[in-house]
């Protein structure tokens, strides 16, 4: 019996195994890689989401957790999982970034802590943001203005 066919057979199917991995085999699902940082008045925007809703047609929003530096990267849902990227094209940003209350007392807590964006960025009918993801690894930070 010849070994090296099972071996190869065995192989291939390694192969197409590794290509399923986030970030293998470029952009095939229409996804690009988006990341960047949020500041407002000069500073990290500390915590919060961002949010890119495509323009053009009926496709998949994507978001991304705001880290204590502003940086964010941002994943879409395709199916049950999360895939890294936004769909390629134009998109409404919407943030929303409210106040840490941790270390407050819960008496003291607003019922709705308070925003620490103006508020044009927290809804797709107001914001002015609008980006371009184009088909490569995209930086895309954004400066927020009074």
């Amino acid at each position: 019996m010849n070994s090296a066919k099972p071996v190869a057979i065995y192989l291939c199917f390694v192969a197409l195994a590794l290509c399923t991995v986030p970030g293998c085999g470029g952009r095939s699902n229409g996804l690009a890689v988006v990341k960047g940082k949020v500041t407002y008045r000069g500073k990290p925007v500390p915590n919060g989401t961002v949010n890119f809703n495509p323009v053009n047609g009926n496709k998949p929003s994507a978001s991304g957790r705001i880290q204590p530096d502003g940086s964010y990267t941002l994943e879409t849902f395709l199916g049950s999982r999360p895939s890294i990227g936004a769909v390629i094209g134009s998109h409404k940003v919407i943030i929303v970034a409210m106040q840490d209350q941790e270390g407050i007392l819960p008496e003291q807590r607003a019922a709705l802590p308070p925003p620490i964006v103006p508020a044009k960025y927290t809804h797709p009918n107001t914001t002015d943001l609008i980006a371009e993801v184009e088909d490569k690894e995209n930086t895309i930070d954004l400066d927020l203005k009074d």
